[in-house]
């Protein structure tokens, strides 16, 4: 009797300490905070660039400490959560991922920095990381920008999906962008110009006095020297550089269709000073088409910029150039 008595206790141990753990296992009260977007691997988002910002959402939930992504739990009391643009991991993960991403500029982000669980609560709600796109970054560019969980007041991080790593790429329609006004420009320089075309034209001036019917013409008179031939125009303040737009010089007949000396490949350059320059743009085959339509692109890179240089390094038939409108978005 004392065996079976003996033996009875043991199990009924046994299954106390099985009910124990089981009970343990499946109690979520435990909580910790996690994000949901971070387990995505890179989030990439994909937008027109626009006069208002475009806007990410990401967000932080509750889970138990056992389980990765189980929702449902609620908050036993508030839960205060910061967050932070972490800048930092960018180099981290390219290294490791075998990827070149650039970091999204500063000045083109506003992160909603803090958030709450409320009581009673499963998450914060979507959050929001306004992409400010305009000036700031270049189309079709992808950036990088890692959001982080900085702290959190009244439970736990998980340990694991505390930072989503989104990728931005904002989208731009060339005809929507608009010209600066040019009323204000001048020229800053030039390789040659020709003034043997007489009325005016021939002269680098022409090319940013916004009259399709007058041109600048590298010099052909007295001799013609080929490319490279340049002009740098001054918009008088320091402006984001987008692109720029080139109208040929009006031309009928075997000119036209054959060519004569409209820019085939042009090089795009831009510098704060007149002194320090930088290539934002290679364009090959311009086309030269009847009509004089304009032919816009944009630069490769965006700079800040107070003086454009056009550099015509190949033409059309002949050896001098000659463009009748310049223009610079």
């Amino acid at each position: 009797m004392k065996t079976k008595i003996s033996h009875l206790h043991i199990y009924t141990f046994l299954l106390a300490v099985a009910c124990i753990s089981a009970c343990k296992k499946d109690d979520h009260s435990a909580e910790t905070v996690y994000m949901p977007e971070a387990g995505k691997g890179i989030v990439k988002k994909e937008f027109a660039i626009a006069d208002t910002p475009f806007v990410v959402s990401y967000s932080a939930v509750l889970t138990g400490t056992d389980y990765a992504t189980v929702s449902g739990i609620n908050a036993a009391n508030e839960i205060t959560i910061h967050f932070k643009a972490d800048t930092s991991l960018v180099a981290k993960f390219n290294e490791e991922n075998g990827t070149s991403y650039p970091l999204l500029p500063a000045g083109s982000y506003e992160l909603q920095a803090s958030a709450t669980i409320a009581k009673g609560a499963a998450g914060t709600g979507n959050l929001s990381l306004k992409i400010i796109a305009k000036d700031k970054i270049n189309p079709f560019q992808d950036y990088m920008i890692p959001v982080s969980i900085e702290s959190i007041t009244g439970a736990a991080g998980s340990g694991y999906q505390q930072t989503t790593y989104f990728v931005v790429n904002g989208t731009a329609d060339l005809a929507s962008m608009q010209p600066y006004d040019e009323s204000g420009w001048s020229i800053a320089g030039f390789s040659t110009e020709e003034p043997a075309e007489g009325g005016g034209n021939g002269l680098a001036k022409a090319a940013i006095d916004e009259d399709p019917s007058t041109f600048w013409n590298s010099k052909w008179s007295g001799g013609e020297p080929g490319p490279p031939h340049y002009i740098i125009i001054d918009m008088g303040e320091i402006k984001p550089v987008h692109g720029i737009g080139i109208m040929d010089r009006y031309f009928e007949g075997d000119w036209q269709t054959e060519g004569h000396g409209q820019p085939q490949d042009v090089t795009v350059s831009v510098s704060a000073d007149n002194v320090t320059w930088d290539d934002v743009a290679s364009i090959k085959d311009i086309p030269h088409d009847a009509g004089q339509p304009w032919y816009r692109y944009f630069v490769s890179t965006l700079k800040e910029a107070r003086y454009v240089k056009v550099t015509v390094t190949k033409v059309y038939a002949t050896s001098s150039t000659n463009i009748a409108e310049i223009q610079i978005f």
